[in-house]
């Protein structure tokens, strides 16, 4: 019997499901050959690994867009922060958004403030 090596992130996504898959019908024995049930049940797996991948792509753009829409909301308001890097807390009117890959990132005049680091909102 054949082992799987570790992946990085302790999941299998269905790349590696179906490399897994398409391997083991190749190795398998023509004498012993899977069972109809066996296989039907790996097609199953790969299906629900396939969807699971989806609905997580899918939650991390809900989650994109949720931020985005929290950080447009702050536009014109006051607030305070803590910068986890520097240990320092501040605060400023946000002025602006940008968004830097997924994240969003609130202006405050000419510093960038990460949406996490905001510690209360003021009107």
């Amino acid at each position: 019997m054949s082992s799987v090596s570790a992946v990085d992130n302790q999941t299998m996504g269905k790349d590696q499901f179906l490399k897994l898959f398409v391997t083991q019908m190749r190795t398998q024995n023509p004498m012993d050959p899977t069972g109809t049930d066996d296989f039907l049940a790996q097609l199953a797996q790969f299906s629900s690994v396939e969807q699971m991948s989806n609905l997580n792509s899918n939650f991390e753009k809900l989650l994109a867009a949720q931020q985005g829409a929290q950080a447009t909301d702050l536009v014109g308001k006051t607030v305070a922060y803590a910068d986890p890097e520097s240990g320092s807390a501040a605060g400023g009117r946000v002025t602006g958004v940008q968004i830097n890959g997924d994240d969003p990132v609130l202006l405050l005049g000419n510093r960038q403030v990460n949406l996490d680091w905001v510690t209360a909102i003021f009107e």
